[in-house]
Formats: C-alpha cells, sequence, structure tokens
C-alpha cells in the first residue's frame, strides 16, 4: 500500500495506523468505569435512651476476683558451659572428621588406626583422646576407654567441656566392667 500525498491532510502510514488503533484502544479500556458494589445498609436500630451506652459498648460484669496464686521464688538459673567446639590441629581435625566416617561405615579397625594418626600430630588434646577412648568403648574395651578417658582428664585442666566429656567416658567405662 502506498500512501498518498494530499494537499490539507496528514500523512498516515499503514504501520503508524495500526499502532494508533492499538492507542486509542488502551486509552478507551483505561476510561471504563470500574463495577460498583453496593455495600448493605445496617439495620435501623432503636434509640438508645440518655445516658445509656449504645449496646456495643456494654460491657460485662467483671468475674468475681480469685485468689491470687502465690508466684513461685525465682531460682539462679544453673551455670551452663558455653558450647565451645573442640578445637584440633587441623591435620588432626582432618583425620578426627575421616575416622568418624569409616565408624559410621563399620570399619571400627580403620577408624581407630585414623585417630592414633591424629594422636601422633596432636597427643595433646583431650578431644582426640576421648573420640578414641568411645571407639574402644564401643569395641567392648572398657579397660582402654577407661585408659583414655584418664589421659584425656589429665589433659583437660583447663577446657571444663573436654573435662566434662572425659568424665562421661569414665563413668561408662567403668560401668561397661
Amino acid at each position: 500500500m502506498v500512501a498518498q500525498v494530499v494537499p490539507g491532510r496528514a500523512v498516515v502510514r499503514p504501520r503508524r495506523r495500526l499502532a494508533a488503533v492499538g492507542l486509542l484502544a488502551l486509552a478507551a479500556a483505561g476510561c471504563a468505569p470500574f463495577p460498583v458494589v453496593e455495600r448493605p445498609q445496617p439495620e435501623a436500630r432503636e434509640p438508645v435512651p440518655a445516658g445509656e451506652p449504645p449496646p456495643e459498648v456494654r460491657t460485662m460484669p467483671a468475674p468475681p476476683a480469685a485468689e491470687p496464686l502465690p508466684r513461685p521464688v525465682p531460682q539462679p538459673a544453673p551455670q551452663a558451659l558455653p558450647e565451645v567446639p573442640p578445637s584440633y590441629h587441623p591435620a588432626g581435625e582432618a583425620l578426627v572428621e575421616q575416622a568418624r566416617r569409616e565408624a559410621l561405615l563399620g570399619n571400627v579397625a580403620a577408624a581407630g588406626s585414623t585417630l592414633e594418626r591424629a594422636l601422633r600430630i596432636d597427643g595433646g588434646n583431650p578431644w582426640i583422646w576421648i573420640e578414641l577412648g568411645h571407639l574402644r568403648l564401643e569395641a567392648g574395651q572398657a579397660g582402654a576407654a577407661e585408659s583414655m578417658a584418664r589421659k584425656a582428664l589429665s589433659l583437660a585442666m583447663t577446657d571444663p567441656q573436654a573435662r566434662q566429656a572425659a568424665e562421661r567416658l569414665l563413668a561408662l567405662a567403668d560401668g561397661g566392667r
């Protein structure tokens, strides 16, 4: 289609005509009124005598006061140790994680060997002794577990959490005899 030029008239090209029609349709749609939803009117009520509150505001009488329950005396909270994760030498930590995986897979001998390697790297760490003690206890070696717990206790002078864990291991080992 070729646009013809007519004097005194604007030239409208077909593509522009389509765009103009589309814009007019959008503008007309935007001017459409929104649907009107009528709300139901509240029911007429009887007039309220002067000095009396409206029915919505009337209050119910308070129930008779019961004797107050005695308040418990507040007790101081027990001093719990802060949860501090055990600290390991980086190589020792990797070996402890490897030993845990081996133990989960049921390879207790390999887990014990791996923990002994960790002790050669970080023998002053009570947590590794505790790990090895638990492993020995699970293997039925209560005497070895007790020995590991005593070694961990001797190393845990400044770590109260390690000391508690070693004491629990010692109690478990003594109970297994």
